[in-house]
């Protein structure tokens, strides 16, 4: 007997609807991508100039320990005078090295020949470091095509080149500027940073000047000037230097 039901067609399967990006749906994702790559631009020197910042705390900190370590040894900091030299370093003043952008009378190399254990300048013949200890050590500088160094110690220049005898074996910070070091080399328990920063001189510890260390060590940051913009004031307010010392934080 036949069925007196329509016979049922077979379901044609649904086709897929098709269709592309429209024009302002196309602008909303290519706005989106811009402004990611505008962040990720501004970020990217942002943590790179942080990372400098942290490089140049953590070797300014390392030196201080190398100074203080040579001190447990000797019984006094290194000499910056040649070993022939009539005068002393004791004085009515502390010892200080740095760049020449610091006015600083010795380039740093003075301190890191007897640090590092070589027979040049005051050191010479390991006069000042006669039991021939190795207090500090660090990677070389990178050396750009100008003969500029930053980062390390300038050892070498390109090629093997000798650098300048002023630079010649000196620690320069990651912005090309050789660290500032100072020693209380007057035994008063104290480093005097007249000279380098208004607001870390005189012995009044109420202040908060002159800090209680034996030594210190500083980079002059990004801008390359004691201060912000060369004024010497490490901290001015609520406004804190782009410097790197040792003696804060």
């Amino acid at each position: 007997m036949k069925s007196l039901l329509p016979a049922s067609s077979p379901a044609s399967p649904a086709s897929p609807e098709r269709r592309g990006f429209t024009l302002v749906e196309l602008l909303v994702v290519i706005a989106i991508i811009v402004i990611l790559m505008s962040l990720l631009l501004t970020a990217v020197p942002a943590v790179r100039e942080s990372g400098r910042k942290l490089d140049a705390r953590q070797m300014a900190n390392q030196v201080v320990v190398g100074l203080n370590a040579y001190y447990t040894e000797y019984a006094r900091f290194p000499s910056v005078l040649e070993p022939d030299s009539s005068l002393t370093t004791a004085g009515d003043e502390d010892t200080a090295v740095g760049d020449p952008a610091m006015n600083a009378e010795h380039a740093n190399n003075k301190v890191f020949h007897t640090l590092r254990n070589i027979p040049k300048g005051p050191n010479e013949d390991y006069k000042a470091n006669p039991r021939k200890v190795v207090f500090f050590e660090g990677k070389a500088a990178n050396v750009n095509a100008s003969g500029n160094a930053r980062g390390g110690f300038y050892d070498r220049g390109l090629d093997g080149a000798t650098p300048p005898e002023n630079q010649n074996g000196a620690l320069f910070d990651p912005w090309g500027r050789q660290y500032g070091i100072i020693m209380d080399t007057t035994g008063d328990e104290r480093i005097d940073l007249e000279g380098f920063y208004t607001d870390f001189t005189g012995a009044d510890a109420t202040t908060g000047k002159a800090p209680r260390k034996r030594a210190g060590a500083f980079s002059m940051g990004k801008d390359q000037q004691l201060g912000t913009k060369g004024n010497k004031m490490y901290r001015k307010g609520t406004e804190v230097s782009d410097d790197v010392v040792s003696w804060e934080g």
